[in-house]
């Protein structure tokens, strides 16, 4: 009688397993690319039925007025010569380096804020009042203030971009901070972890799902704050070309200054989902 061994038969089946796993990772990834053809289809056709629809309307319905409501190609026209001669390029740059600063202050203010007070309780309670007391001022309530203060240059535009953007990433850091699972600390104290370790290792990758939807808020207030803050006295940047375009009852103007903010929030929001997903895969994948 011949005998098999346990080794003869792990060795028959291990081609059969790798075959299926190789066989099972094709098919996943086929799928995977089939769903993101698939939403980028849908997303571009979506783009397409909108702008058709709003080409037809000024245009074929008597009761739409085209200067009060210029089509996409009227609006496309007045953006060419705007583009060309440098006008967009400068009022973009403007207006992205206030955002920029503005959100970067925010950002470690708002993490710095919220870790301290998540960690010390006394603190927390003594400051808890005027910052949520702070977080329901509407920041556009503050513009007048700013101006007076900062006056109409650069520094009254970033405080309050800052000053808006601050709060989400300050309340989701704190909340991310102060909900941690009570075991993560209890098990880093126990392998002899220091203050230190245990902040940078457990807490901060712990509450890092909280930052980053607190970031990621904080980016579309960076730029509805930034329209009202160029709205209150600027020389350059998209809202305020928006304004001067309804001085001079250019509606085409203030279309490009909504398609470029529209524009901006976009990609901010894409280009922040794709660098989350780089740097921590497994936030991405949960």
């Amino acid at each position: 009688m011949t005998t098999i061994s346990n080794t003869d038969l792990a060795a028959d089946a291990h081609p059969a397993s790798s075959s299926f796993d190789a066989q099972f990772r094709a098919a996943n990834d086929r799928a995977r690319r089939k769903a993101q053809l698939t939403r980028l289809a849908l997303n571009v056709l979506g783009v397409v039925v909108f702008i058709a629809i709003w080409e037809a309307i000024p245009r074929y319905s008597v009761w739409v007025n085209e200067v009060l409501f210029p089509p996409p190609s009227a609006v496309l026209q007045a953006f060419i010569p705007m583009l060309t001669s440098g006008e967009i390029g400068h009022n973009i740059a403007v207006s992205l380096q206030r955002a920029g600063i503005g959100f970067v202050f925010a950002l470690v203010a708002g993490i710095s804020l919220g870790l301290v007070t998540a960690r010390i309780r006394w603190l927390q309670y003594l400051v808890e009042p005027l910052l949520h007391g702070f977080r329901s001022i509407p920041t556009i309530a503050l513009v007048p203030l700013c101006v007076l203060w900062f006056g109409i240059g650069e520094p009254s535009k970033v405080v309050l971009v800052a000053w808006g953007a601050f709060f989400p990433i300050w309340i989701t850091t704190f909340i991310g901070v102060r909900d941690i699972n009570l075991i993560y600390l209890r098990s880093a104290a126990c392998l002899g972890a220091s203050r230190r370790d245990t902040l940078l290792l457990v807490v901060l990758p712990a509450a890092l799902p909280f930052i980053l939807s607190g970031i990621r808020q904080s980016i579309a207030v960076s730029l509805i704050v930034l329209v009202a803050a160029e709205l209150s006295g600027a020389s350059a940047g998209v809202a305020y070309m928006m304004s001067q375009g309804h001085q001079l009852f250019r509606v085409d103007i203030m279309f490009i200054g909504l398609a470029l903010l529209g524009a901006f929030g976009f990609l901010a929001d894409r280009v922040f989902v794709a660098l989350a997903r780089w740097l921590f895969p497994w936030y991405a994948a949960s």
